[in-house]
This record gives C-alpha cells, structure tokens and sequence, in this order.
C-alpha cells in the first residue's frame, strides 16, 4: 500500500513538470503574439493620427523647400502642393511665421541681403493666409534698410558740413539692425555738440507751423537715444516755453493792420533794363532786398502774422468781426500778395516765371531767362522769403500763421496755365496737377488764398452780370485748385460795397473783403452782408512817396533796394 502511495506521488510530479513545460510555451508564444498585435495596433493608431493630422512634418519640408528656392529667385512661384498651405494654414502658420522671422533675423545681422530677404517675403506672401505675417515682416525690414541707406548717406553729409544731417540719419538708423545701431549711435553722439545750430533750426521748424507735438517729439528723440544734455534740456524748455506764449492770450482793442504787395522784383537789373515793364513793376512792386529790410523791421517792433480768417466769425444772424486774441506785447498784421498768376506777358521782365515745390517740400521759383539759364531760388519771392524768415524767427507768425494770396484765374494760378482756354500750347492735365501739388504745399505751410477776382477787372465800374459771370469762372476754374475761401479781395481797390453784385458775392460764400486805403480800417459793409478791410501798398510809389505815413512800420529810405533807381526816368 506504501508503495502504491509513492509510486502516485511520483507520476504526479511528473506530470506536474510536464504540464508547467507546457505553460510557459504557451505564455510565451502568447507574449510574442500579444507584442505582435500591440506593434500593429501602434503602427496602425500611429498612421491614422499622421492622416488625421495632415501630415505635420510635411509642412517643415514645405515651408523649408519655399524658404531656401527662394532666396536667390525673385520670380519664385509656389508648386501647388506648396500653395495647398493656405487649406492648412492653422497647422501650417507656426512654420510660415518661424521662416519669416528666421528671414528677418538673418537680414538684420547682415546674413542675408536685403533682395534676399525681400524674395523670401515676396514668395510667402503668394499664400493669402500669410498677408498679415508677410506685411509686418517686410515693415520691418523695410525700417531697418531705410535706416541702412542713410547710414551709408551720413558720412557724405557730414563731410559736405551738414551736420544736423547726418546726425538726423544716424539717429533713423533702427535699433534692431545689429550691424550698424550702436555704431549709428556713438557717431550721433560725436557730433551732437557741433549740431546744436542745426538742432534749434529743426525745432523752430516745427514752432513756426505751431507744429508743438512735432517739436517735443523731436527733442524727446534726441534725448532718449543722445542723453539729456543741458543743451537738450534748454531746447525742451524753449519749446514749452513758445507754446506758453502762443497760448497765453490778450484781446487786441484796435483795427488790424493789412499790408499787400505784388509778386517781388526778382531780377531788378532785368526791370529796370526792360522799358516795356519798368514802370509798372517799379510802381506796383518791391524788390526781395526791400522786402527782407521791411520784415526785420516790422519784426523789431513785435508785429505778428496773423490769419485772416481770425476776423471772420459768422454766428446764426449773419457774419461779425471776429475778436483777436494775441500772445502779449504784439502787435497783430495780416499780410498779402496780389496777383499771383505770373502773367505769361510779363516773363523776362524781371518776375520769376513759376512756383515749384523744391525736394525739401517747400516752395521755391522757377525762372527761365531769355539766354535759356534756369534759376531756382528760394530767395527772391515772398513766399519763401517768410517761410524761411519764420523759421528764424518763429515768433513772428501767430499759430503757424503765414499769409494770403490773391488769385486771379485768366492766365492761370502760380505760373500755370490752367485756364480754361490756355494762350499758350501746354498739357492742361500737367499744368493742373504741378498747381495742385503748390497750392497743397502752401496750404501745409500755413498760407491762405483768396480770390481776386477772375479777370481782374475794375469790379465797381461792371455790370452785376459782368460780376456774375466772373465769379462763376473764377469759382469754376481756381477753387479746385486752391480750395474753397471766404475772402475777396478787389482788383485796384474798386469795391463794391452793397447791392445785388455784393449780395451775389456773399451768397457765393465770400465773406470778407478788402480793399485799398493807407489806414488800418476793419468794418461791417454797409448792407451787413460780410466784413470789409482796407489794405496798406508795400509798393515802389509808396517807397517814393509815403515815408512820413509809413514811418511807424518802417523807414522807406533805409530800406531802399540800391538797384531802384532814385529818378523816374521813363
């Protein structure tokens, strides 16, 4: 029985031994298929995210094969697998923006050039959705090489002895361009004391066009990135110190003075050797020496320009003489030009023949002589002659104010023929557009206009329909070169003061007029129907004849332009 016991135990391990050989074939044949089915599962899981995605890492390839094609290829065109990235932008705009910044980096540490950049942007813009990102891109790499160029520009400024020049371009120099910022910014500092001259004529710039946000803009430039030097600084006070000025105000009581002139003798030895304009320029006109002599002296006695329109205040009931208020201590003047046209009749007597807008912004003239020399000049016409003056002087202009010129329209305005019938065989389109941009930068610069009428007819001695109709050219043909006035100013000083003609005029929109008269004299016309203004001649029968009337202003005899002569001769 013993052994039958043991005999049992045994097959019993044995069997056990067998069974536990075949466990662990069938656990580890199992784990081999389960790692089988758990790769496959991954590969599969895996592929679909890579479909369901789009294929993310296609767009690095894309973006990356745009990128470097591009570089050297300013026509390059996207394939149309590389366009498909605008169906994808929302997973592709990570790639475009970092290749963009990658471009805009490389550009301003001066590893890539400016086309090559360029061509980059230029190709990723082809992508719509990339606009917003292509557009900033090129701003700034825009800023950085417009910085690039008058870097390269500074050094011949300053050699040419420009100095506020070239510190003005190394100071543009953008502080993002790793080549040149800080060496842009150590030659500023160098020649900042030297520039102070230049510095203050920059800032009276922007005062006389009462221009004070410009100002201290520019002051705070120079700070921020020069220092607060104590010259900075006296600027900084100078500034609000004009502004204080401007705009701490007292009423003046009395009539404003009017003062006119004709377009200057800008050629005096042409006048007075061409007898067929000699005595009439001689009589109507001063010359550009005269005409500085008498700024300086109306400036010595704290005159100020003021705008004409400062006497115009229409209320509900019709138009009142507007109150001027004034910075203390001055003395207000309005000041005007007639005649603004240069007559082609009067070219190569001594008158330039046009206004120009120069490089600068500003107006200059034009003048072709008889022997075909062409001559610009910014001093020899009164409107350059005060734009200059004021830049001086910014405290003889009130509020950016300058002065008003006075057209006519049957030859045109400035020298430009833009009548409706031209005398002369010239491109109206042309003529229009070169008035357009004068009268646009006289505007900027602080001048008004008015009308003078049409034909510069005598307007008193014509009939109400002769009137009519000359405002209605006038108003047809100048206004949309000049704009839209209020200020009427009459040829000879033939005023028409009440009646249907005056009525017309006013209904018209005119709403101040001006005649002539020795006196400061500001009233309302007599019908009520606007404001009428008398005006003082600056003209050469008034240097030859009204010294004691005109002393108060200024002296005739000591401002005398050596080439008039002292005799009438002619």
């Amino acid at each position: 029985m013993d052994n039958k016991i043991l005999y049992d135990a045994d097959k019993a391990r044995e069997i056990y031994k067998k069974n536990l050989k075949n466990d662990k074939k069938r656990i580890y044949n199992a784990a081999i298929v389960g790692g089988i089915v758990a790769a496959l599962i991954f590969l599969c899981v895996f592929g679909f995210v890579r479909v369901a995605g789009g294929g993310h890492s296609s767009f690095g390839a894309s973006v990356k094969n745009i990128y470097n094609n591009s570089l050297n290829d300013p026509d390059y065109l996207l394939s149309k697998s590389e366009l498909s990235l605008d169906g994808k932008w929302e997973k592709a705009k990570e790639s475009v923006d970092a290749a963009l910044k990658k471009a805009y980096d490389n550009y301003r540490k001066g590893d890539l050039e400016y086309n090559e950049a360029v061509n980059v942007i230029n190709a990723f813009s082809q992508l719509s959705s990339a606009k917003e990102l292509t557009d900033g891109t090129k701003a700034k790499i825009e800023s950085i090489e417009q910085g690039r160029i008058a870097y390269s520009n500074a050094k011949d400024l300053k050699i040419a002895g420009d100095l506020v020049g070239a510190l003005t371009a190394y100071l543009s120099v953008n502080e993002d361009d790793a080549l040149n910022y800080d060496t842009s910014l150590k030659k500023a500092k160098e020649i900042e004391v030297d520039a102070r001259e230049g510095i203050s004529y920059n800032i009276n710039t922007y005062l006389c066009k009462f221009d004070i946000d410009g100002a201290r803009d520019y002051v705070k430039t120079l700070s921020d990135k020069l220092g607060g030097s104590e010259f900075i600084t006296s600027e900084s006070d100078r500034i609000e110190a004009y502004y204080t000025e401007q705009t701490d105000l007292v009423t003046f009581n009395g009539p404003v003075e009017h003062l006119f002139t004709h377009c200057l003798i800008a050629y005096p030895e042409l006048c007075y050797s061409s007898p067929s304009m000699t005595a009439s320029l001689d009589e109507d006109c001063i010359t550009p020496s005269e005409f500085v002599k008498i700024l300086n002296a109306l400036y010595e006695k704290d005159y100020i320009l003021i705008d004409i329109n400062m006497l115009i205040n229409e209320t509900e009931d019709g138009v009142e003489i507007g109150e001027v208020k004034i910075p203390k201590g001055k003395t207000p003047f309005v000041f005007s030009v007639d005649d603004v046209t240069y007559d082609s009749r009067k070219m190569h007597t001594g008158m330039v023949d046009k206004l120009i807008v120069g490089e600068d912004g500003r107006v200059c003239t034009y003048t072709k002589h008889a022997d075909g020399t062409e001559v610009i000049s910014y001093e020899n016409e009164c409107f350059p002659i005060i734009d200059e003056f004021v830049r001086q002087h910014p405290d003889f202009t009130f509020q950016g104010a300058r002065g008003t010129l006075c057209h006519t329209g049957f030859d045109g305005v400035f020298g430009y023929r833009t009548q409706k019938d031209p005398k002369e065989d010239v491109d109206p389109a042309y003529e229009k557009e070169q008035a357009l941009l004068v009268a646009q930068a006289l505007k900027d610069e602080g001048w008004t206009f008015a009308s003078h009428s049409y034909g510069h007819a005598q307007m008193g001695d014509c009939t109400v329909d002769f009137v009519k109709e000359d405002t209605d050219k006038w108003i047809a043909e100048v206004t949309p070169i000049i704009g839209e006035t209020k200020i009427m100013v009459w040829p000879y000083g033939n005023s028409i003061r009440t009646g249907e003609a005056h009525k017309y005029l006013y209904d018209s929109g005119f709403k101040l007029f001006c005649g002539v008269g020795i006196k400061p004299f500001v009233a309302k016309e007599p019908d009520g129907l606007g404001i009428f203004m008398d005006r003082k001649a600056l003209d050469g029968y008034s240097l030859r004849n009204r010294r004691d009337k005109y002393m108060y202003l200024f002296d005739t005899e000591e401002v005398w332009d050596p080439l008039r002569p002292k005799e009438i001769t002619w």
